[in-house]
């Protein structure tokens, strides 16, 4: 964690690269997917919202109360009436139908988790290979054997958002925890794919390499609207 000398008290402002606003711009500068908006949230902003109150409410739940009627109910406290940000009535159905048996699976298949040892936590550490602090919200951290298991679930396909997300995540966890995690695993809740990073494809260094370029470009970006460019891998 981070001590007054570190954050540079008296000094001036230390630089906290945060995962949520690495990710909005990263999406608002793909060429996929410019769709995003801090001020206007649209429809997978406003699903993803009912899921992660309904993933938080599921582990609140002893074990023989996590059922797919349980989950529904919570996700159904918070799902939008504001149908009008989907593409049709229907739409807006299909979206809530496939969230919620996507969700389900994944929470309920063969790498569910009982007892998280962190739920949509967050805090910042320095890494001083950087110059930076970094803040991530750990959404699920799963124990393992030997380390632990970090779970993201996501509303779209991105790339780009992905390998931030992988990269950002050894980063911080070998800062944080002293160790790297078991696997990533990464949960589309709408088309129900999974994405996955074993330990033995990761590597510091070359994570290091990433968010070097990502924190570079990202703090060009006012000056140079098209400098995104850069980050395509």
């Amino acid at each position: 964690m981070l001590n007054d000398n570190e954050i540079g008290v008296g000094t001036g402002t230390m630089h906290i690269l945060t995962d949520y606003q690495l990710e909005l711009w990263i999406r608002n500068t793909s060429p996929e997917c410019r769709h995003f908006s801090p001020d206007e949230p649209d429809w997978r902003q406003l699903t993803q919202y009912a899921a992660y109150h309904a993933i938080n409410d599921w582990y609140s739940l002893p074990l023989k109360s996590r059922t797919l009627f349980s989950l529904t109910k919570q996700f159904e406290r918070r799902w939008t009436n504001k149908f009008r940000k989907f593409e049709s009535l229907a739409f807006y159905m299909d979206v809530k139908r496939s969230v919620l048996t996507h969700l389900y699976k994944a929470l309920t298949g063969e790498n569910a988790v009982e007892c998280p040892l962190m739920l949509f936590e967050s805090s910042p550490v320095w890494v001083e290979e950087l110059h930076s602090g970094l803040s991530q919200i750990m959404q699920v951290m799963a124990p393992a054997k030997d380390s632990f298991v970090i779970h993201k679930y996501v509303m779209e396909e991105n790339e780009a958002a992905m390998q931030l997300f992988f990269h950002m995540t050894v980063i911080f966890c070998v800062k944080a925890f002293g160790k790297m995690p078991e696997s990533l695993q990464v949960w589309n809740m709408l088309n129900g794919k999974q994405y996955r990073m074993n330990r033995e494809e990761m590597d510091l260094s070359r994570s290091m390499d990433y968010l070097k370029l990502v924190k570079e470009v990202y703090l060009e970006r006012d000056a140079c609207p098209c400098c995104s460019a850069r980050l395509v891998m």
